[in-house]
């Protein structure tokens, strides 16, 4: 499993197109966000649309990756969440704390 990235002007792009819920996905996101992070990127937006289910494993994962960018005044953005995804999000409180990309 691999999640496909792109790099634009200076933000990082990674495509999410499996739901997180599995060690298997969360190791694809790891190795996606790396990818990113080592070409320089501090600004990285995860976008979720294609994401119907996560758990705490894929909510893990998602704040390691914020935990890494904010200690090097990085920002970890998502693109617009809907269903599932979103309430999980707003239930958590983590769309108080990853800004949502336009």
């Amino acid at each position: 499993m691999e999640f496909p990235t792109e790099i634009i002007g200076e933000k990082g792009y990674i495509k999410i197109n499996a739901d997180l819920d599995s060690e298997q996905a969360g190791e694809a996101l790891r190795k996606a966000f790396n990818q990113v992070y080592d070409q320089g990127k501090r600004t990285i937006i995860l976008d979720l649309t294609s994401v119907q289910l996560i758990n705490s494993y894929g909510i893990g994962k998602v704040l390691m990756c914020y935990k890494r960018l904010k200690a090097e005044n990085g920002t970890l953005m998502v693109k617009p969440l809907s269903g599932f995804v979103k309430e999980t999000f707003e239930l958590l409180m983590l769309d108080k704390i990853l800004p949502v990309e336009q």
